[in-house]
């Protein structure tokens, strides 16, 4: 799926790897979530259930966006091997707001086209960040693709979704912009994060194995 030009999801017949970003967002939930039920932040074409399954996961996905399109091509192309996705057509703040049930991993993968390029929206900064805290169960797991956007810069927005949880790690991709931010209670060091995101990766067949670093972020 393609919109101003830019890559917003890629929509696979069969599980496997994209060699991109969605690479890294299924392996950081099918690592690192403590449970089975993952809310996932903008859909899209769900570019990353494709990997997701290809490493093994069984998470639940409930996922939400405004824009139909995405799922319901995700739908004709890969339903037959999908698993567990719920669709809601809706705003991810007010989705949010409107949950009572908790996940045990959110993925926050929203993203707005601008001429040429696309860039985070503006709830991600104005509201979003303690919903999702909120939204997550005792221990839960975020992961957010992280993407400057007009009037942030990476220390203006890595420190917004990273509060309050005891082990934060940034994941910085040789290959594109984004950083991948991992919050939880993962009691880990991020040598030990590199390592079994590598070894994920290897499992879904990605040309980004070794394509990262990851560090721990201290504000």
């Amino acid at each position: 799926m393609k919109e101003n030009g830019c890559v917003l999801s890629e929509i696979l017949s069969e599980p496997g790897p994209t060699n991109s970003v969605f690479d890294f967002l299924a392996a950081a939930v099918a690592e690192f979530s403590p449970g089975h039920e993952l809310g996932l932040l903008g859909f899209a074409g769900g570019g990353m259930i494709a990997p997701l399954r290809k490493a093994g996961s069984d998470l639940e996905v409930h996922s939400v966006d405004l824009d139909l399109r995405g799922y319901e091509l995700f739908r004709k192309v890969s339903s037959a091997w999908s698993g567990s996705v719920c669709f809601t057509q809706a705003d991810a703040l007010a989705w949010l707001q409107q949950r009572r049930a908790q996940f045990d991993a959110v993925i926050e993968d929203l993203s707005i086209p601008v001429p040429g390029d696309v860039e985070k929206p503006e709830i991600c900064w104005q509201g979003l960040p303690p919903l999702t805290r909120q939204s997550l169960k005792p221990g839960g797991l975020l992961v957010v693709n992280m993407l400057k956007s007009a009037g942030m810069n990476w220390g203006q927005f890595t420190p917004l979704f990273a509060k309050g949880y005891a082990d934060r790690f940034v994941v910085h991709l040789a290959e594109f912009e984004n950083r991948i931010l991992i919050a939880g209670n993962l009691n880990v060091s991020a040598a030990t994060v590199s390592r079994r995101l590598r070894k994920c990766l290897r499992t879904i067949g990605s040309d980004q194995a070794e394509q990262f670093r990851v560090s721990t972020y201290k504000e």
